[in-house]
C-alpha cells in the first residue's frame, strides 16, 4: 500500500495494455459496454479515484484484487458504476416528446385502455422518466392514468433518481408550461434546489436492471409489457451483437404497435431486428397477424 502523501505526489503507475484489456473485458462481460483502445484514458481516469480509495499504487494491484472476488461481491457494482456514462437532461431530444404528444397519445386515447405504461430503459439520474411524467400528467384527461418504470445498471445514479431533487441550474431545461404543476422550488435551507412534486414522483418507480441480462419480469415471472420504451443514448456503447440482443429484448417487452425511442445519434442500421422504422430514431412493433 502507499501513503496518501506519496499517492498525491505521484498518483498511480501507468495503465498497462494488459490491465486495460482486463478492465475492458470485464465491463463488457458485466454490462455489454464495449470499450475499445480509444477508451484507455477514460478507463484510467475513472479508475484512478478507486485506486486511491483502496490505496493501491498501481492498476495491477486493483486488478489482482478484482480477480479474487466472487461474482456477487459488491465491488463489481462499484466497478460498473465508475465506468458507465450518465449524461442526461430534462426534455433532452425534444422531437421524441413532440411525437409522443402529437401522435402516440392521441392514438392511444382512442383505445379502450386506462393506463399508459412506459419503460425508461437507461434512466440514469431520472430526468427522462420525470420528463415523461410531466408530459403525461399534463396531456392525459381524467380517467386515464400512467405508470413509468426507470431502470439503469448504475445503482448510484438510481439513488439520485429516487430522491427526485435537482440543482436549480437545471431548471432552464424544463419548459414554463410544466413548472408550477410539477415542481417544488426550494426555499431557505433548500435554496438552490428543486424537487419533483409527490403526485408525479409516485407514478415513477426506479429499479436496477442490466439490459444484457434476462427479460424484465413482474412479480409473477411474466415479462413486463409497455406501450412505449425509451432506450436512448446507450446503444452507442454496445457492439453490433449486443445491440441486436437488446433490440430483440425490447421488442419482446413492447405491446403490439407500441413504440421504441432510441437516441438521435443511434441506429439499428446493419443490425438484424424486427422493428418497423418509423423514422430515424423512432421504431414501432408490428401488429401480430
Amino acid at each position: 500500500m502507499i501513503t496518501d502523501s506519496l499517492w498525491t505526489a505521484f498518483g498511480p503507475s501507468p495503465l498497462t495494455q494488459e490491465d486495460f484489456e482486463y478492465f475492458a473485458g470485464k465491463i463488457k462481460k458485466l454490462s455489454g459496454i464495449s470499450m475499445k483502445q480509444a477508451k484507455l484514458d477514460l478507463i484510467k481516469t475513472r479508475l484512478t479515484q478507486r485506486l486511491r480509495e483502496h490505496s493501491y499504487k498501481n492498476f495491477s494491484d486493483y486488478r489482482n484484487y478484482l480477480e479474487t472476488l466472487p461474482d456477487t461481491h459488491e465491488e463489481w457494482q462499484e466497478f460498473i458504476n465508475i465506468l458507465t456514462t450518465n449524461k442526461t437532461d430534462f426534455f433532452r431530444e425534444p422531437d421524441h416528446f413532440h411525437f409522443l404528444i402529437q401522435y402516440i397519445l392521441p392514438k392511444w386515447l382512442k383505445e379502450d385502455k386506462t393506463t399508459f405504461h412506459i419503460w425508461s430503459a437507461a434512466a440514469s439520474t431520472g430526468e427522462e422518466a420525470y420528463t415523461l411524467a410531466m408530459i403525461l400528467k399534463h396531456y392525459l384527461p381524467p380517467g386515464r392514468d400512467f405508470k413509468i418504470i426507470g431502470t439503469d445498471i448504475d445503482t448510484k445514479v438510481l439513488k439520485t433518481a429516487e430522491n427526485a431533487v435537482y440543482s436549480l441550474s437545471k431548471l432552464h431545461e424544463i419548459p414554463d408550461l410544466y413548472r408550477d404543476e410539477c415542481l417544488d422550488i426550494g426555499e431557505r435551507e433548500a435554496k438552490g434546489w428543486f424537487r419533483i412534486k409527490a403526485h408525479l414522483k409516485e407514478k415513477v418507480t426506479f429499479v436496477p436492471h442490466n439490459l444484457i441480462e434476462a427479460s424484465f419480469v413482474d412479480d409473477k415471472g411474466a415479462p413486463k409489457i409497455f406501450d412505449l420504451i425509451l432506450c436512448r443514448n446507450v446503444l452507442i456503447y454496445f457492439d453490433k451483437k449486443t445491440t441486436e440482443l437488446i433490440a430483440h429484448k425490447l421488442y419482446e417487452h413492447t405491446i403490439d404497435q407500441g413504440f421504441l425511442f432510441i437516441g438521435h445519434s443511434e441506429s439499428f442500421q446493419g443490425c438484424t431486428h424486427s422493428w418497423l422504422n418509423h423514422n430515424s430514431s423512432i421504431y414501432q412493433k408490428a401488429k401480430r397477424a
